[in-house]
């Protein structure tokens, strides 16, 4: 199910963002361009990431799934960012508690039953550590989906 959300234009690999506004701003370009989301939509993740932090410390590592704003979300999507160097974001489960995170997967959908299915099946592949070490070196998302 994941594949038909996973774009290439919606891949960046090995980039450097000073923080995870940079990384949206960056991101955001592209996906109002290609008609994915409206404007409003960043700002709708902002607010949400600084309500609920979407870090996530797993075994050695550390991603995060920013998502939300459904509102502003055109089409369904989900855009992979990897990090030369990692940003900070907190923890979901402690909020005050921050992460170098080196792997971001921006997620946008306008239905909350394909949200939540599709957040499942994410979760199950970034549990894999062999998965996220064959991200990082640059191997396509779609192979591992």
């Amino acid at each position: 199910m994941l594949k038909q959300f996973v774009h290439d234009n919606l891949v960046f690999l090995d980039k450097e963002y000073k923080d995870f506004e940079d990384v949206l701003s960056h991101v955001m370009k592209t996906l109002i361009n290609e008609n994915y989301a409206e404007k409003d939509f960043e700002e709708a993740l902002l607010i949400r990431e600084k309500e609920f932090p979407t870090g996530l410390q797993l075994d050695g590592y550390a991603v995060a799934i920013p998502h939300g704003g459904s509102q502003y979300v055109k089409q369904d999507f989900i855009s992979m960012v990897t990090l030369k160097n990692p940003i900070f974001m907190n923890r979901m489960d402690n909020p005050e508690e921050s992460l170098a995170i080196d792997i971001l997967f921006i997620i946008g959908f306008g239905k909350s039953d394909t949200h939540l299915q599709c957040l499942k099946q994410l979760m199950g592949l970034i549990q894999d550590p062999k998965v996220i070490e064959d991200l990082r070196k640059g191997t396509s998302i779609m192979s591992v989906l």
